[in-house]
């Protein structure tokens, strides 16, 4: 790639995948990975530090380690940093550290412990809330990941707007249309029907698990048939009303709950599925949606929050708290031909999210231009 340059020497830039250091990389991890994974590919002019807190090296056996010349791993404890000549140093995970010289860029995902009281520990609140506000002090640069996350955290912290930006989430290359024999495979090893709506996400309040398995119950009164809700994702502890939705249902074989599910599987369950239903209550940006739509399978989301924004004019979109329009959405969707210009419209509003494009901005928009000034 060719890039402006703004200095004659190479400039060198930290990124804390703290978060990403864990056995299964979804959410907040897998966004790590991947804005690295292309950041040092499409970038072999710059040095990429990736950089985790002492306190992970529990977790070595779980750190992402990128194989590229221009990127290597590093340690790092408050105050020290993970080493000398750091130009810009990024906070993928809304958290910066507090060190002296580099430019400080942070990215926030979302502001739900700051919306609402109802889906966090007091303790998290406390510390989300508290790195929240240092990071309207201190950054240089604050990325959000949608419109809605941006207009969340002017709603609170409006002294930042002049330095905030928005930069989506990317949706990776290996999420495409998958021929049936691997949709096949998959929908064996998971003990699946042929037939069937699917949600990927965590089960919890939040994700409006309760409501949405009301809403598909409703439908298939109308709709008849063998059609199978399927739930991809771990059960939040805690959420008492979400465990004793799943336990009493796990007996229903319209009604699968798969756990967590490996990422190599993901391409062909969203291909197999007829519909992607995805109705929850807040999202900063609603990764899935676009996962879903890459595969070319139609997405049934909600109309509030980041959901409401990606790729719009592609998805349908309902209120959320109402399981009768959810219901009505999903007859009308199951009883549609879908047809190939509909498949291609969605894959195609999907690649203007590709990883690629989204690290070229951030390493454009972002990390050369603070070393410009």
């Amino acid at each position: 790639m060719s890039c402006t340059r703004w200095r004659a020497e190479p400039v060198r830039i930290a990124i804390d995948a703290t978060s990403a250091a864990v056995p299964h990389r979804t959410g907040i991890a897998r966004y790590i990975q991947s804005l690295i994974e292309h950041l040092k590919e499409i970038d072999q002019e710059n040095e990429y530090w990736v950089c985790y807190r002492l306190s992970r090296l529990k977790e070595f056996r779980h750190l992402y380690r990128p194989a590229a010349k221009n990127a290597r791993v590093r340690f790092f404890q408050e105050p020290f940093p993970p080493g000398r000549g750091i130009d810009v140093f990024h906070g993928p995970d809304a958290r910066l550290p507090r060190l002296s010289g580099p430019r400080m860029v942070a990215t926030v995902h979302d502001l739900l412990v700051l919306l609402s009281e109802g889906f966090a520990g007091e303790k998290f609140r406390n510390t989300k809330i508290a790195r929240y506000r240092d990071i309207a002090r201190r950054a240089h640069r604050i990325v959000c990941v949608s419109e809605s996350t941006r207009r969340d955290f002017l709603r609170f912290f409006p002294e930042a707007e002049p330095r905030i930006c928005v930069i989506p989430e990317g949706v990776d290359s290996r999420f495409s249309p998958r021929a049936a024999p691997e949709v096949s495979r998959v929908r064996k090893k998971y003990d699946m029907g042929p037939d069937y709506v699917l949600y990927v996400g965590d089960l919890s309040r939040r994700k409006n698990v309760v409501r949405m398995i009301e809403a598909f119950r409703q439908a298939m009164r109308a709709v008849g048939g063998g059609v199978q809700f399927v739930l991809a994702g771990k059960l939040c502890l805690g959420d008492e009303e979400v465990v004793e939705c799943v336990r009493s249902n796990r007996g229903d074989d319209r009604i699968r709950f798969l756990g967590y599910v490996a990422d190599e599987d993901l391409p062909a369950l969203y291909s197999g599925a007829r519909l992607f239903f995805f109705t929850t209550l807040y999202e900063g940006f609603g990764l899935p949606i676009l996962e879903a739509l890459a595969c070319g399978t139609p997405v049934l989301t909600s109309n509030v929050s980041a959901s409401a924004e990606i790729a719009a004019e592609v998805t349908r979109k309902v209120n959320p708290l109402s399981p009768e329009e959810m219901a009505a959405a999903l007859v009308d969707l199951l009883g549609r031909s879908d047809t190939a210009a509909d498949k291609a419209a969605r894959q195609e509003a999907a690649r203007r999210y590709g990883w690629r494009l989204m690290a070229e901005r951030m390493l454009k928009e972002v990390y050369l231009p603070l070393l410009a000034v």
